[in-house]
C-alpha cells in the first residue's frame, strides 16, 4: 500500500487554493488555473507509483485498479450532478437546464474535455453559463487512468521494456509537449482540454515516481526550494492572457516534480493540520466551487469586491461542512448494519456506486430528452421559444469568416459578379450590413464583397495579447485586396468601443518586436489610440487618393446584458424584466467617448462619411433591448438579430454601402450632425 505523503496532501491543497482564488477573482493569484496542472502531476505520480509497485508484487489488477479509481472520482462527482439537476428544475430556466443535463451526462461518461473543446468559438456560449466546465479535468485524467495501466502492463512483461520505462515516460513527455506547445499557437482549446496535449503533466509525474521514491536526494533542500520559487512564480505572476498551457505550463509541472523529488514528506508546514484538512477535501472543494461561482454570476451578483469574495467562501464551505455531515451520518448508519448477513460489503459498494450512476444518468438523460423540461410551466414555454429564435438569428457563412488553414483570405460576395465593387470589412459587427443585404437580394448598384474576422479590431498597430480569434495580420491582408481591387467604395464596420479601453488587459500596442499595455493609466493610453487611428486613417487616405469612396460606421449601441437569456431567466424565475428592456444611452456614449472622438477625427482629415448607429437605433436617453411583441432585437450580448437588422430602424445600412438612397435613412430625434453625415443623393 502506498504510503501516506503530507508534501502531496500539502500540495493538493496548495493547488486547490490557487484555482479557487483564480475562479472567485483574488487579485495576488492571477495564475491560479495553474493548480489543475500541480493536480496533473500529483496523479501522474500516484498512479505510477500504485501500478508499479503491484506488477513488482506481481498483484496488479487492471480491473480492481479502475474500481478504485473510481470509488475515488464518480461518488463524489455524482452527488455533484444530482446535486444540480435538482436544484436547477427549480431555479434554473430551460436553457440553462438543458445545458446542465447534457454536460451532465459527459461529465459522468468522462469525456466533458471533448465536449467542451468541440464548443468553443467566438459565438459560443459564455464560460461561466457552464456548471461543469470543470469537469475537464476529471475526464482527462480518467481517459489517462484508462490508458495508462495497460501501457506499465505492457512494459513490464519484457525485461527490457522494464528497464527503460522512465525512457518511455520521457518520451511521452517529449512527444506531447511538443504537441501541447504546436496547439497552444495553432488552436489552443486543443491544447487545453485534450489528453494527448495533457499526458506530458502525468508522465512527468511517473518519472519523478519511477526515480525519487526511495529516500530524499542528496539536495534535497535546494530541490524543494526551487520547486516551490516555480510553483509560486507561476501563480502570482502568471495570467489568464499567456497562452496556455504552452511552455509555460512547465515552470508550475516542474516545480511540483521538484517539490515531490525532493520527498521531505514530513517536514512541519506540511503537518499543520489547516493545510492537512484543506488537502484532504481538495476533490470536494475543486468539484463545488466552479458551480458556486457559476450560481453567483447566474443571479447577477457579479460586482468583483471583497464581500463577494467572501460570500462565494462562505457558501462553498458550508456546501462542503454539510456534505462531510451527510457522509458521517452515512457512515455511522452503515455501521449499525449487519452486512454478514446480506451481501459481501465490498459488492454491495460497488452496486450502490452502480446504481447511483444509473439514476444521475437516466435523470440527466430526462431532462436533456424534454430541453431542460421547458414545459414546467406553460407560460415559460413560449419564452424558450423567443429565446431560440433570438439567439439562432443569425446567418452569416461560417466559411466567410477570418482565413483559411493556409492562412488566405475567405471573402464572401453579394450581388452581381460585375460592376462597382463595394467591400465591407471589420468584424462581427460588420456582419449585420450581410443579413441586411441578404435579405433584400439587392444587387442594382454592384457587388458587395465582405472581409470579416469575428473578434478583430480593424485596426494596425493593435492586438490581442493573445491571438484567440487568429486576428494578427488579417486585416493587413484585407487592405492589401483592397489596393488591388481598387473598389468604388470601401466600408468599415466594427465594435470599435469594446476594444478601445485601458482596462482591457486582452489587448496591447505593438512596440517593435513587443506589445505592451499600461493598464489603468489614461495619459498612457490615450496618446497610443489616437496613433493606432491615426496610421489607420493614413492607410483609408491611400485608398481614396485612388477613387475609393471610404465609409466609417461606429459600434451599434449594447447594454451589459445576453438579453435573449437574461429575459427567459427573468421570466423563469418571476423576476421583473423593466431593467433590460432598454439600457442607458448616456453610459454607452460615456464609454465610447474616446473611440468616437477618434473616429471624428479621422474621419475629418480624410474626409470619409461616419456613420453613428447610436443616433438612428435610441431616442435622447435610451437604447430599446425589446420590440413591441417583447422579443429581443439582440441575439446575445451585442449582437442584433438578423431579424431585427432588417427592420426599418436599420435603413442607415443602406445608405452606409450605397444601396437604395431613396430610402432617406434619418437618424432618431436629436441627432448630431457633427457625427455622421448622410451620403447625398
Amino acid at each position: 500500500m502506498t504510503k501516506f505523503r503530507y508534501d502531496i496532501n500539502a500540495l493538493r491543497a496548495l493547488a486547490v487554493t490557487a484555482v479557487v482564488g483564480y475562479h472567485y477573482n483574488v487579485d495576488f493569484l492571477p495564475g491560479g488555473f495553474a493548480g489543475v496542472d500541480i493536480f496533473f502531476v500529483i496523479s501522474g505520480y500516484l498512479m505510477t507509483d500504485i501500478i508499479v509497485s503491484r506488477l513488482q508484487k506481481d498483484n496488479f489488477s487492471v480491473l480492481k485498479f479502475y474500481y478504485d479509481r473510481a470509488k475515488r472520482i464518480v461518488p463524489g462527482l455524482l452527488g455533484l450532478c444530482f446535486g444540480l439537476l435538482v436544484f436547477g428544475y427549480f431555479f434554473l430556466d430551460p436553457v440553462h437546464y438543458n445545458t446542465l443535463s447534457y454536460t451532465s451526462i459527459a461529465a459522468i461518461l468522462f469525456y466533458s474535455n471533448i465536449l467542451f473543446n468541440e464548443s468553443q468559438g467566438y459565438f459560443a456560449p459564455e464560460y461561466h453559463a457552464k456548471l461543469l466546465l470543470h469537469t475537464w479535468s476529471l475526464s482527462v485524467e480518467w481517459q489517462f487512468y484508462m490508458l495508462y495501466p495497460i501501457l506499465l502492463m505492457g512494459l513490464n512483461r519484457f525485461a527490457a521494456a522494464r528497464r527503460h520505462m522512465t525512457a518511455v515516460l520521457v518520451a511521452i513527455v517529449s512527444v506531447s509537449l511538443a504537441l501541447c506547445i504546436y496547439y497552444s499557437a495553432q488552436d489552443q482549446p486543443i491544447a487545453f482540454y485534450l489528453l494527448p496535449q495533457r499526458a506530458w503533466e502525468m508522465a512527468a509525474g511517473g518519472i519523478v515516481a519511477l526515480n525519487f521514491k526511495a529516500r530524499a536526494p542528496k539536495h534535497s533542500g535546494l530541490l524543494l526550494s526551487a520547486g516551490f520559487l516555480l510553483i509560486g512564480a507561476s501563480v502570482v505572476f502568471f495570467n489568464k492572457n499567456l497562452i496556455w498551457p504552452s511552455y509555460w505550463a512547465v515552470a508550475p509541472v516542474l516545480g511540483t516534480c521538484l517539490v515531490i523529488a525532493a520527498n521531505q514528506a514530513s517536514a512541519w508546514p506540511y503537518r499543520i493540520r489547516a493545510v492537512q484538512t484543506l488537502g484532504k477535501w481538495s476533490y470536494s472543494i475543486y468539484l463545488w466551487h466552479w458551480p458556486i461561482a457559476v450560481m453567483f454570476v447566474y443571479f447577477n451578483f457579479t460586482q468583483p469586491s471583497i464581500g463577494l469574495v467572501l460570500s462565494q467562501l462562505a457558501v462553498l464551505a458550508v456546501t462542503i461542512l454539510s456534505g462531510a455531515l451527510l457522509l458521517s451520518g452515512a457512515k455511522k448508519l452503515s455501521a449499525r448494519i449487519d452486512w454478514t448477513s446480506a451481501a459481501p460489503r465490498p459488492g454491495w459498494r460497488a452496486g450502490a456506486l452502480a446504481a447511483s450512476f444509473v439514476v444521475t444518468l437516466v435523470f440527466a438523460l430526462a431532462v436533456d430528452s424534454t430541453r431542460g423540461f421547458a414545459n414546467r410551466t406553460p407560460e415559460v414555454a413560449r419564452e424558450v421559444q423567443i429565446y431560440k429564435t433570438a439567439s439562432a438569428d443569425w446567418d452569416f457563412p461560417q466559411d466567410c469568416d477570418g482565413v483559411d488553414d493556409a492562412g488566405n483570405l475567405r471573402p464572401c460576395h453579394l450581388g452581381r459578379s460585375e460592376g462597382p465593387e463595394t467591400l465591407i470589412f471589420g468584424d462581427s459587427f460588420s456582419k449585420h450590413v450581410y443579413h441586411r443585404l441578404e435579405a433584400e437580394k439587392t444587387n442594382q448598384d454592384g457587388s458587395f464583397t465582405f472581409l470579416t474576422s469575428s473578434g478583430c479590431p480593424p485596426v494596425a498597430g493593435f492586438r490581442y495579447v493573445r491571438d484567440i480569434f487568429h486576428c494578427n495580420g488579417f486585416f493587413e491582408k484585407a487592405f492589401a485586396y483592397a489596393a488591388q481591387r481598387n473598389p468604388r467604395r470601401i466600408v468599415l464596420v466594427a465594435n470599435w468601443v469594446s476594444y478601445f479601453s485601458p482596462n482591457n488587459e486582452k489587448m496591447c500596442f505593438i512596440a517593435g518586436d513587443s506589445c505592451v499595455m499600461q493598464l489603468r493609466d489614461p495619459d498612457w493610453f490615450v496618446p497610443r489610440v489616437e496613433t493606432v487611428f491615426t496610421g489607420l486613417g493614413e492607410i483609408l487616405r491611400k485608398l481614396k487618393e485612388r477613387g475609393t469612396e471610404v465609409v466609417i460606421v461606429s459600434a451599434t449601441p449594447y447594454g451589459k446584458w445576453d438579453v435573449p437569456a437574461e429575459l427567459l431567466k427573468r421570466q423563469f424565475l418571476g423576476m421583473e424584466t423593466e431593467e433590460i428592456a432598454y439600457f442607458d444611452r448616456g453610459q454607452f456614449e460615456k464609454d465610447s467617448a474616446l473611440v468616437k472622438r477618434n473616429l471624428v477625427a479621422m474621419a475629418s482629415a480624410i474626409g470619409a462619411t461616419l456613420f453613428e448607429p447610436l443616433d438612428y437605433l435610441c431616442d435622447e436617453h435610451r437604447c430599446p433591448t425589446l420590440d413591441a411583441d417583447g422579443t429581443p432585437y439582440f441575439r446575445d450580448v451585442d449582437h442584433y438579430r438578423a431579424g431585427a437588422v432588417r427592420s426599418d430602424r436599420f435603413n442607415f445600412f443602406d445608405a452606409a454601402v450605397g444601396v437604395d438612397r431613396q430610402y432617406g435613412a434619418l437618424p432618431a430625434a436629436g441627432m448630431n450632425q457633427q457625427y455622421s453625415a448622410l451620403p447625398t443623393p
